[in-house]
């Protein structure tokens, strides 16, 4: 896959058990089963995939006061659909502008009482290098406050790269598997059972508000785990 590094780690932990099926105990230190035995090799092992991101989300907010909260509400409506509206120009490719927070409270001063409301937005773009343009027009058209840029996947292309990542750990495990049951004196066999889980994503560091509008986007990780159990007999 163009523009991706790939790495895995093994987490450590390995399980080797022996069981004999006319009832013999579980084998020490890995020893040799006889030929009526099963054994199994237990591996748990991580693979992770690193890929430009393909979304940046930008974090605004806009604010409005007024002796009232009725007319603070009333002010910041309007101050808010100013800042849509200035999203859907320009080449932006916005995709989506969600609301991500809504206050009004109460500010006193000197004996005067005055109400602010703020609304904040997570704005996403499919465009990456749109996101020091879209802080500007942000900045333009009324925001109060810029809480800073992260990069990060779409669904389908964070799915397609877990993908890579499961098939990562998978050829790791298999290998640590294969190095486990040599030095054991076993031939490692089918698999008997595998679960997976998600390592998580390492998204990119958000920017602060005081970073220049040109901005650098950085990969994005996204891992995955494995735990995988062989069969296997006895040389």
């Amino acid at each position: 896959m163009d523009g991706k590094l790939a790495a895995v780690a093994l987490t450590g932990i390995v399980l080797l058990s022996a069981v004999g099926v006319g009832g013999v105990g579980a084998l020490a230190d890995g020893a040799q089963a006889s030929g009526n035995d099963t054994s199994t090799v237990t591996v748990s092992a991580s693979g992770s995939v690193s890929a430009e991101p393909d979304r940046a989300v930008v974090y605004v907010a806009v604010t409005a006061q007024a002796p009232n909260a009725s007319a603070a509400t009333e002010r910041l409506a309007a101050n808010a659909s100013t800042l849509r509206d200035a999203f859907g120009g320009g080449n932006y490719s916005v995709e989506s502008v969600q609301t991500t927070g809504y206050t009004v409270y109460e500010q006193r001063d000197n004996g005067t009482t005055t109400y602010v409301a703020q609304q904040s937005f997570a704005v996403t773009t499919t465009n990456t290098s749109a996101a020091g343009a879209l802080i500007d027009a942000a900045v333009a058209n009324g925001a109060t406050e810029i809480g800073g840029v992260s990069f990060t996947l779409s669904e389908e292309r964070r799915q397609d790269l877990r993908s890579d990542a499961i098939d990562a750990a998978v050829d790791d495990a298999r290998s640590q598997a294969e190095a486990v049951a040599d030095s054991t004196g076993l031939t490692l066999g089918s698999v008997s059972s595998v679960s997976t889980g998600d390592g998580g994503d390492f998204v990119a560091q958000r920017v602060g508000a005081d970073a220049e509008t040109s901005i650098d986007a950085s990969p994005v990780t996204v891992s995955a785990t494995v735990e995988i159990t062989y069969n296997a007999t006895a040389n």
